[in-house]
């Protein structure tokens, strides 16, 4: 079923679907013919006639499991899932043994129906009586039953957005795909541009219809066709899909989709760049990015905020993958100029089944994806996640009304934040035949949009009243289960130091101020609970980078050991690691003192293996050790008496060389900064 489904989501089959069926053509069929014609409109993806011959087969012949079974997965595809479920159950119940995973399918269908109780049973049933060879399918219905009960809270919340289905200009009975704005008012789509009604045989010599990309233009606010999109982007013979653009709008990446010798639908990523007007002759990847034996397809492009360099994600049925389609990512190293080597997302984002067509919002840093292996409200749902390259926060469903019981795809967002595009073949669709059938395009626009801008000022610490002019500040987000945190964008105050950017509400940010010869500092912002557009202000206040050693104050370590205490990892989080988050380019060296009780060799000793505690601690929050040494100096440099002048002893003065201290002693160099980098390793 998986097969049939991915290759419409593709778009690349490149005939028309849903043809409607001479009634004549099936009263002088045999049985036998029926049954033949119902699969080869299966292998043309015509499953609307599929459907037709098969229901008259099985008016003839009415216990043929393989036959419910084919029509059972025809209905799916046309999203009829109600009369779907009923034949996967009917499949099922005739004869078990052809129709082993019908069980599952059947469970699907009732997820998809919004059933999610039964559903569960049904999945319960079938991972118990399974016995067939498909090993992945019943794991996937171990996390499937878990799935049941979470997603049943993310159905009972629906934001507040507006869905729009655009009209028929745009629109066709046949997949629509890829809608991504080249501008607030113009947008770049996939379509086979065609209402053309037949039944295609087997021995058809006709020249298909192929796909290419068209533009809309948004006027009077409503969207409507204008005409094919590039002058030399579309090609004969080639199915031309999944436009990206570059934050500057300077590239475009689209995929090219023809048969292969072994007739196998193979798709290529390519790339064009902006020349006036115009595009220039694409180019295609290298082989790193397009195994020739493997799909490349469905690019998504973002730009690295550390060096500016383009990373395209993709989506690649690679069998170093994790199944099904994975979605993978490249870098182009702009230096070099070469596309290196892609990587696998892992298993945060990746599953045992499909995730597709991948969208990268610069301005947070976030994924959007679809997968029907994350236990969604039914088929393909949207997800998110923050992150870059092989680093991710964990991933969520992005909810109602957006994703539904249907397939929803390819996910982007317009330029102005209050809207967007995703594909889907729920119900209202533009169809011949279902309640829903083909993917179409839809627009949708948040009700109570929330903006938020956050500005502020760049200044000296000794004085706040002295700018700095051209200090670079970092806006960080943070997961909040993880804690892990992700650059979302970088960029240079003014002339009198002050920057503006925008925030996402319902987020936890750092911000980082930093400039040469100054300690880069850092500061907390939360868009958490703010549900109206305001403003919110974060001064940075910069020192100048100082040369003597600093105190990290309150550190203390179990008695004549070297073990650090709770109280003082918090100390160290406060301070020393605050400070080398501001600033990945220093090299510190840890510092520790004791006061003169003991031999000088074994203070000696004893601080070396406490200043090591600490580099193990800083290196365990993420720190790269090429960036702390670890120094211990015993005794030998006390900061005030351990004796008083009369001899006695002076425990002040030993609590204040009893001292853990740092000290910046080098920086890196920005390649080795970035080594640390997934989105660049």
């Amino acid at each position: 079923m998986k097969g049939i489904k991915i290759i419409i989501l593709f778009m690349l089959f490149a005939f028309a679907s849903q043809a409607q069926v001479d009634s004549m053509l099936v009263k002088k069929s045999s049985t036998k013919q029926l049954k033949k014609l119902g699969k080869n409109a299966m292998k043309q993806n015509d499953l609307g006639s599929a459907v037709v011959f098969f229901e008259a087969y099985l008016k003839r012949n009415s216990q043929d499991a393989d036959v419910m079974y084919l029509l059972a997965k025809s209905y799916y595809e046309i999203g009829d899932y109600e009369y779907a479920q009923m034949y996967f159950d009917k499949a099922y119940v005739t004869d078990k043994e052809k129709s082993r995973e019908a069980l599952y399918y059947q469970a699907q269908m009732l997820k998809s129906m919004a059933k999610f109780d039964s559903a569960k049973i049904v999945f319960t049933k079938f991972k118990k009586e399974y016995k067939g060879d498909d090993k992945t399918l019943k794991r996937q219905a171990t996390k499937e039953i878990a799935f049941c009960d979470s997603i049943q809270k993310i159905a009972s919340v629906e934001k507040k957005i507006v869905i729009t289905h655009l009209d028929s200009t745009i629109n066709k009975i046949n997949t629509e795909g890829s809608p991504v704005n080249v501008d607030e008012n113009t947008m770049v789509f996939t379509s086979l541009r065609t209402n053309k009604v037949e039944y295609i045989k087997e021995d058809d010599t006709a020249s298909p219809v192929i796909r290419k990309l068209y533009m809309a233009k948004r006027e009077n606010n409503e969207w409507k066709y204008v005409g094919e999109y590039g002058d030399n982007l579309n090609i004969s013979n080639f199915n031309t899909s999944n436009a990206c653009f570059s934050a500057d709008r300077k590239r475009i990446y689209f995929t090219r989709c023809r048969k292969n010798p072994k007739d196998e639908m193979i798709c290529a990523i390519y790339m064009s760049e902006k020349n006036g007007d115009t595009w220039t002759e694409p180019v295609k990847l290298p082989k790193t990015v397009n195994n020739p034996k493997f799909t490349s397809t469905m690019p998504a492009v973002t730009t690295d905020p550390a060096k500016g360099n383009d990373i395209i994600y993709f989506v690649s049925n690679n069998k170093e993958g994790r199944g099904g389609m994975d979605l993978w990512y490249t870098v182009y190293d702009k230096k070099n100029k070469v596309y290196k080597a892609p990587k696998n997302l892992g298993n945060k984002v990746n599953t045992s089944q499909d995730e597709i067509s991948p969208y990268f919002d610069q301005e947070t840093r976030t994924l959007y994806f679809s997968s029907d292996g994350l236990g969604g409200l039914g088929g393909f749902d949207i997800y998110k996640a923050i992150g870059d390259g092989k680093k991710w926060s964990s991933t969520e469903n992005i909810g109602q009304p957006i994703n539904s019981g249907a397939d929803e795809v390819y996910y982007s967002i317009s330029p102005n934040r209050e809207e967007g595009f995703f594909v889907s073949n729920r119900k209202g669709g533009s169809a011949l035949k279902g309640k829903a059938c083909c993917d179409d395009i839809y627009n949708y626009k948040y009700s109570e949009y929330i903006r938020i801008t956050l500005a502020g000022t760049v200044s000296e610490q000794e004085n706040p009243t002295v700018a700095i002019p051209g200090a670079t500040v970092e806006v960080w987000i943070k997961d909040k289960k993880t804690g892990d945190r992700f650059m979302v964008k970088s960029f240079i105050a003014d002339e009198a130091g002050k920057y503006k950017t925008t925030v996402e509400a319902g987020r936890e940010y750092s911000v980082i101020f930093k400039k040469t010869d100054y300690l880069g500092t850092s500061g907390e912002v939360s868009t958490i609970g703010i549900n109206t557009s305001t403003d919110l202000i974060k001064d940075g206040l910069l020192a100048k980078r100082p040369k003597d050693p600093i105190r990290i104050p309150n550190i203390q370590y179990e008695f004549d050991k070297a073990n650090i205490l709770e109280i003082s990892k918090i100390a160290i989080d406060t301070t020393v690691l605050k400070l080398m988050e501001a600033n990945p380019e220093v090299i510190i060296e840890i510092q520790s003192h004791t006061d003169s009780k003991g031999s000088d060799q074994y203070n000696e000793k004893l601080s070396q293996k406490r200043a090591e505690s600490v580099v193990s601690y800083l290196v365990s929050k993420g720190i790269q050790p090429i960036r702390l040494k670890a120094k211990g100096f015993g005794e030998s440099k006390p900061i005030a008496a351990n004796d008083n002048a009369d001899g006695s002893d002076n425990p002040e003065g030993r609590a204040l060389n009893r001292r853990t201290d740092f000290k910046i002693i080098g920086v890196l160099d920005v390649e080795i900064i970035n080594a640390g980098s997934d989105a660049d390793d």
